[in-house]
This record gives C-alpha cells, sequence and structure tokens, in this order.
C-alpha cells in the first residue's frame, strides 16, 4: 500500500513536528504549501491521504478532481458539515478528528455551566452597576444534577468526566446506544423525549447533517424543565434559533450556554449577526466559537489527527467515520 501523506493547511515547525512524531514513521509526509504551483496537480492527485483543517480554502474547487485516488480525506477539525460533499471523489474515506480538540472544549462547557449555575455574568453586570445585592439571583450547584450528553463521542466523553467530578450524573446518547463507560443511562437521540423531561443539563456536542438540524425546538424545549440549562458546543443549527430565543425569554429560570451562533464568520467570512439579541438576556451565557482555543491547541489537535492516518496506513481501525449521505439532502 503506497504511504504518502499530504497535508494541505499552514503547517509552522511545532505542527509539523506533532504530525511526524504522531505518524511514527508511516510513510512520507508532504506539505502542500512547500511545493511550487507547477507540481500542485502531481502532489494532488498522487498522495493518498490528506490532511486538512479548512479544506475549503486550502484546495482550489478546480482541483477535486484530482484526489480521485485518494483513499482517506483526514480532517483536524472536529465537525465536517463545510465540506462541499457533492463535489468530493466518492472513493475516499472521510474521517473527522474525532476527540482531537475534547479537553480544552470540554473545560470551557464547564466554565459555560458554572457561570450559568452561579448567575457570574448577571450579578458581576450587577456589581458594575453599583449593586450589591446577594439575593439578586437563585444559585444552584451541580451535585446530583443529570447531565444529558447527546453526542457521546470526543468532546461529550471529556465534558461527562468532567461533570462527574461535581457529582452529576451522565446520560449517554449516541449512534449505538451503548458505551463502557459509567454512566446512568445509554441510549440513541430517539430517547430525547424519554430523558428530557427530567434533565437538568443538555449538552449538544453532535455533528451538524440532515438528521441533527433543528434537533431541538419548541416541542422539546417543553419537555424540560423550567430552570434547565441547555449548553451547545457543537453547531448552532441543532436548535431552532427563534424557539430557543422565545422560550429564555418566556421562562426566564431556563438558561443556555452558547459557543456556536446562527450567523458567525468562523466558516468562510462575513459578520457575526443574530436575529434575535440573545446577549440582552440574563439567562444567557456566550462566547464567540472560541471554545477550543488554547495554548498548543492546534499543534495537539493535529497529532490526534495524524495518529489516525497512522492507524490507517497500519490497517488498524481509524476513528471519526462519517457518512457523506448523512451530510447530503
Amino acid at each position: 500500500m503506497k504511504k504518502t501523506l499530504l497535508v494541505t493547511c499552514s503547517a509552522p515547525p511545532s505542527l509539523r513536528e506533532e504530525i511526524q512524531g504522531a505518524l511514527e514513521g508511516e510513510g512520507e509526509i508532504l506539505y502542500l504549501e512547500d511545493i511550487s504551483e507547477d507540481r500542485r496537480k502531481e502532489a494532488l492527485s498522487s498522495a493518498n491521504v490528506l490532511l486538512s483543517f479548512f479544506f475549503n480554502k486550502e484546495v482550489r474547487e478546480e482541483e477535486y478532481p484530482l484526489l480521485a485516488d485518494l483513499d482517506l480525506f483526514q480532517s483536524i477539525s472536529a465537525g465536517l458539515d463545510f465540506l462541499p460533499f457533492e463535489k468530493l471523489p466518492e472513493k475516499m474515506i472521510l474521517a473527522c478528528n474525532a476527540g482531537g480538540w475534547a479537553p480544552q472544549i470540554a473545560e470551557h462547557t464547564l466554565g459555560l455551566l458554572l457561570a450559568l449555575t452561579r448567575r457570574i455574568i448577571p450579578l458581576f453586570n450587577d456589581l458594575a452597576g453599583g449593586k450589591f445585592n446577594r439575593q439578586s439571583y437563585t444559585l444552584s450547584c451541580l451535585r446530583d444534577k443529570i447531565m444529558t450528553v447527546a453526542g457521546y463521542g470526543g468532546i461529550g466523553r471529556k465534558t461527562a468526566e468532567l461533570a462527574r467530578c461535581f457529582g452529576m450524573k451522565i446520560r449517554a446518547l449516541n449512534t449505538s446506544g451503548r458505551t463502557a463507560d459509567s454512566v446512568d443511562f445509554a441510549g440513541t437521540l430517539s430517547d430525547l423525549p424519554r430523558v428530557l423531561p427530567d434533565t437538568d443539563v443538555l449538552l449538544l456536542s453532535l455533528p451538524l447533517n440532515r438528521h441533527t438540524r433543528g434537533i431541538i425546538g419548541r416541542k422539546e424545549l417543553d419537555m424540560m424543565k423550567k430552570d434547565a440549562i441547555l449548553l451547545n458546543v457543537a453547531r448552532a443549527p441543532l436548535v431552532v434559533e427563534e424557539d430557543l430565543y422565545r422560550h429564555l425569554r418566556e421562562n426566564p429560570d431556563f438558561r443556555a450556554g452558547l459557543d456556536v451562533w446562527w450567523r458567525e464568520p468562523t466558516w468562510g467570512g462575513g459578520d457575526f449577526e443574530s436575529q434575535f439579541p440573545f446577549l440582552e438576556l440574563p439567562n444567557v451565557a456566550g462566547s464567540p466559537h472560541n471554545s477550543n482555543r488554547c495554548e498548543g491547541a492546534m499543534d495537539r489537535a493535529a497529532a490526534v489527527a495524524a495518529a489516525n492516518v497512522r492507524a490507517f496506513f497500519r490497517g488498524e481501525k481509524i476513528a471519526g467515520l462519517i457518512r457523506r449521505e448523512d451530510y447530503m439532502e
């Protein structure tokens, strides 16, 4: 089996070192940024594994046909909903970076959760306005609360691990309905109506595809406790925007922690804008889709992705496989 890995993203020395170390000598590594314009065609057509971050920005659309013989597309990004699936050659296997960004996203998620349970943002705003009112808001603790993790993959599992340290009970929802982890319940997304009514914290760490878009709307929100918390660190369109805003406004004890937004510049430019004024609500904590950021994050994520390529080269089981039909209408 030919073993040529072509890295299409910008690769400073630290990232190259991580990729090389994770590959452990399995195959040749080429970097597209090192290759002259007149040799791009040859490099893209001869590689059998592609390692990319923002594929759409790294490979030109007219070059997509050159990937016809590619065996594996391995993403450094965790989500692949931005890929032009209908334009990609059908032969290639597609893999996301399962767990590559999980540690810091899990910490960020707990940060949003704690900000909401302890009402840090409105209390700070009161203090900044000269109000020292310790009774302004009802504070809550996490011990014995139920966290339902919709999308029990790398991020969901790591967040659940941290949540257990606070004494939370974990319900895990994934595609198989099974997990070897110690959880209080394991099921699939079809179990949402069963588990939502007594869920205290709903974490969305799902991929966005045609099955999950809008999975949380008015019906699901109405099933939840009036003082429940929704956390979304995956993709905003998993939730119906207007339904969530109206629910938050009509139920002031319901809270939402959002790291992702319905219109944001993360994927391909544009401005951040919200159709509804979420950030004016006291029961919302938000961040600008930066839960994946921390020192050395890109290098570590690239190492996880490269380790998956190593497994592929060795004929071992690889993680993060996705089906393109789940993303195509």
